[in-house]
């Protein structure tokens, strides 16, 4: 109301001047116009102190600490294997399928943040949220897919934002986010040890230093992580937790960068059991037991031995894995409006704990851009990668589940998506292989997705 009146007092000082030199008016003293005009200016004056004085008191509203969002897919998938004999994951046939997640998280630039997700899907595959579309119109299920908390200590004592701290240090504990960099770019990331989908249950630690040096960029992440706990029963096979242990440095300098990881998978034959006779109960035979990562529902790519009829291992109990990866992204210099960037990423494991099927590498290359500010085109982004993948490179169960559906496979993967409006994305991926179990099932698929998020 008030910014309504001082222009209105400006159109009355305009109307005021041009009415003294409109012919056929009574003319006034040159005094007598001036002294108008001052007395207009000086309530103007008035007008925008009082504006100001209002802006200063008014109150600064909280901004709402938790961020709530959702993201629905709807997938139509085409799927054509040579060898369904030697397939061992679910869910193979074509049509329809979704993937729906719901999440809350508070996020304050403080000391403490924490997150929960729910998701269809991941179960009994957790690298599989998609389910099947037509099942006589039945409700979907929802399953706990994060929750967490972290807790960054610097905080408690600097209360700076965090992109202006020259460190940074957090500890995760719960089923978090993936915390290690997998060459992520846009809407792209590396996946030969880790699908996309795989939330780990556990602890870690990550120490960030972003602005120490102008060109230096240090990253440090270490976890413990929990994969299967199990009682220790008397003549149940073989027993303790199996766990995960891992740790990554990556460095970036300007539009390079360069990490290295070791995953430590510990007692992977958890669960085990050979057949067995009980002499003391008469000719009773105790059936054997898979390994509990090798039982179904789970990708099963890996070799495997066999302890008797119906029990089947990992070929080590323990598999020690190394993880080079490193990433290029460079701007190319014409079509500004575009922002066009090409990236390479390239990826290399090698499972130290087995003597053969050991190694596995892969190359992406891609292009994105779009999303400038009056440019005329919204983000986009096209990728091609092939990759090479021994059956024991890594542990299959939570490995990629598109391309190659664990390990054991070579092929290839291209993609691209664009987003047609902030909260919708169109993409197409197709994906041709040879796969489990020597790198000789021939894969073909195609998925067509449709992802709005909010």
């Amino acid at each position: 109301m008030k910014l309504l009146q001082a222009v209105a007092g400006v159109v009355v000082a305009v109307l005021l001047v041009y009415g003294q030199t409109t012919p056929g008016r009574a003319q006034e003293s040159d005094a007598e116009r001036l002294r108008q005009l001052e007395q207009e200016l000086e309530r103007m004056r008035e007008d925008l102190d009082i504006i100001r004085r209002e802006q200063v008191n008014m109150p600064i509203l909280p901004k709402f600490p938790i961020v709530f969002g959702a993201s629905i897919t709807i997938r139509y998938d085409l799927t054509d294997v040579e060898d369904t004999t030697d397939l061992r994951l679910d869910e193979d046939r074509n049509g329809f399928r979704t993937r729906d997640r719901f999440s809350a998280e508070f996020r304050p630039d403080g000391p403490v943040n924490a997150g929960l997700r729910i998701s269809t899907g991941e179960n009994p595959n957790p690298t599989s949220p998609f389910i099947r579309m037509g099942d006589l119109f039945r409700s979907k299920s929802f399953n706990l897919d994060q929750f967490y908390i972290i807790v960054r200590p610097i905080k408690f004592f600097d209360p700076r934002p965090l992109d202006q701290q020259p460190v940074d240090f957090s500890f995760q504990v719960g089923k978090i986010p993936q915390p290690f960099w997998r060459a992520d770019i846009g809407t792209w990331h590396s996946e030969i040890i880790w699908d996309d989908d795989v939330s780990p249950e556990g602890a870690a630690l990550q120490f960030r230093a972003h602005n120490l040096l102008p060109f230096l960029k240090l990253e440090a992440t270490g976890g413990y992580f929990i994969v299967e706990e199990v009682d220790d029963f008397r003549f149940s096979g073989l027993t303790g937790d199996t766990y995960l242990v891992a740790g990554q440095l990556k460095a970036e300098v300007g539009p390079a960068a360069l990490g290295f990881a070791f995953y430590s998978y510990e007692r992977l034959n958890s669960g085990l059991r050979s057949p067995s006779f009980d002499p003391t109960t008469g000719a009773f035979l105790q059936p054997g037991q898979t390994a509990f990562l090798l039982r179904d529902g789970l990708q099963r790519t890996n070799n495997q031995i066999t302890f008797g009829p119906g029990a089947m291992g990992f070929v080590e109990d323990d598999f020690q894995i190394i993880n080079v990866t490193g990433l290029v992204h460079v701007p190319l210099p014409f079509l500004p409006d575009i922002g066009p960037e090409v990236f390479l990423a390239g990826d290399y494991v090698n499972n130290l704990s087995v003597d053969e099927d050991e190694d596995g590498y892969s190359i992406t290359l891609g292009l994105r851009g779009g999303g400038q500010e009056g440019g005329r085109l919204n983000p986009f982004a096209l990728w091609f990668t092939y990759r090479d993948v021994d059956n024991d490179a890594t542990l299959a169960t939570f490995a990629d589940s598109d391309l190659g559906g664990g390990t054991g496979y070579k092929g290839f993967e291209a993609g691209m998506n664009y987003r047609l409006h902030k909260h919708l994305l169109v993409q197409i991926t197709g994906y041709s292989y040879d796969g489990f179990p020597d790198k000789d099932n021939y894969w073909r698929r195609v998925f067509f997705d449709l992802v709005a998020n909010f």
